[in-house]
């Protein structure tokens, strides 16, 4: 067996975490001299790791069938294990003792230790706030993987990850940005024309829901259950962070459009150009139906098909994003039309931690004879560039 990381490593390991969220806090808030300090310390901590892992991969030569015998169809080609089998293999321990805690069996000591482990925590984030136990990484793909059938509004604002509860970023809009000025050999910037930064402050929030599992259920195979609890967390996921993007949406201002001449007007005319071509057409179940019975002067419908995606349709060039009445609705005859680049107007802050405990005898789970999974997010959304969206109602009735 490969060796193990050592304690020592693993505290250094978090040590580094803590040291580098620190110093990305102290440049955030302009705390240059305490950053620089900060960060010579996360050089030190890299080193020492750095040799750690080094010495680990430094195994004693190989005895057939002594202590330190690897099978040949688990060497590399040169004849060692790789780091990444080590890994591999530890994730696979990792899921079988996430989905055997998930079934309400008892675990080893060693599998309590394993899920408990500062190596994932430290690689995570991921602390013990709410008590729950970080997903896997396999079922984090397959949750990834599931949200993107499920048409989330986050593919079309910006995502921003951080590793910590709050703080800020300067971000800099299209409408402020300056063109670079030229420099003359060994020469220095000029200080004139400094980029205009917005700070965008966030504040991370715990979003959760809770599952019902059947006892019955929990002895499918380690892959349904897998597939059942990412597909749950993914539509919850995408349907939390629907709503919360959708309400930074609402809170812009809002302007009546006249027609299909009000729609072309805000795409040539109000938004800028540097944010138009990334634009999209936002809208309801109403206001794409309104849309899609738009006819130019010879009958032909003005929605056509992306020719990348026959299933989506383009009102020239831009995609049109249809939403559901329930969500986006229609008020006193006036369906909204959302027009603009969301990726220069929302950000998404996604502090990426997703983690699950179940219990099997309270939340009522006794008494139904079920699990009970609760699962949590975590993630704040906040408005930009206003300037970037043109928050339009189409009259429909």
């Amino acid at each position: 067996m490969p060796m193990q990381m050592s304690k020592k490593e693993i505290a250094l390991r978090q040590q580094f975490t803590e040291k580098k969220q620190q110093a990305d806090k102290a440049l955030q808030e302009g705390n240059t001299d305490e950053a620089r300090a900060l960060l010579d310390e996360v050089k030190q901590l890299k080193n020492q790791i750095e040799l750690m892992t080094e010495g680990r991969s430094l195994d004693v030569p190989d005895l057939p069938g002594g202590v330190n015998f690897v099978p040949e169809q688990e060497r590399n080609p040169e004849g060692q294990r790789s780091q990444g089998q080590g890994n591999e293999e530890r994730q696979q321990q990792y899921s079988k003792a996430f989905l055997k805690g998930l079934r309400g069996k008892r675990l080893t000591d060693e599998e309590r230790d394993l899920l408990d482990s500062p190596e994932f925590r430290a690689m995570s984030g991921i602390n013990d706030e709410d008590g729950g136990i970080l997903i896997p990484e396999d079922i984090g793909r397959q949750i990834h993987e599931f949200k993107r059938q499920f048409e989330p509004l986050e593919q079309y604002v910006t995502v921003e990850p951080v590793t910590t509860r709050s703080g800020t970023r300067l971000l800099e809009k299209n409408a402020d940005m300056v063109p670079f000025s030229p420099i003359e050999e060994l020469g220095n910037l000029p200080e004139i024309d400094q980029p205009r930064f917005t700070k965008v402050s966030y504040s991370i929030i715990d979003y959760g829901g809770i599952m019902t599992l059947s006892n019955s259920m929990l002895n499918d195979s380690d892959q349904a259950i897998m597939t059942y609890v990412a597909k749950w967390f993914a539509k919850k996921s995408v349907v939390t962070r629907n709503n919360l993007i959708l309400a930074a949406i609402a809170s812009l201002k809002k302007v009546d459009i006249d027609g299909l001449d009000g729609i072309k007007k805000a795409l040539n005319v109000t938004l800028d150009p540097m944010v138009a071509p990334g634009s999209i057409v936002l809208t309801n179940q109403d206001g794409y139906d309104w849309l899609d019975t738009l006819k130019d002067g010879t009958g032909r419908y003005l929605l056509q098909p992306d020719p990348t995606n026959p299933t989506k349709k383009l009102l020239d060039g831009r995609p049109v994003v249809p939403f559901t009445n329930r969500v986006l609705k229609t008020q006193k005859g006036k369906a909204p039309l959302i027009i603009g680049n969301l990726k220069e107007a929302i950000v998404l802050f996604d502090r990426e931690q997703q983690s699950i405990a179940s219990t099997d005898t309270g939340a009522g789970a006794f008494e139904t004879n079920s699990t009970k999974v609760r699962g949590i997010e975590r993630e704040d959304v906040r408005k930009w560039d206003e300037d970037a969206v043109v928050f339009g109602q189409i009259t429909v009735e």
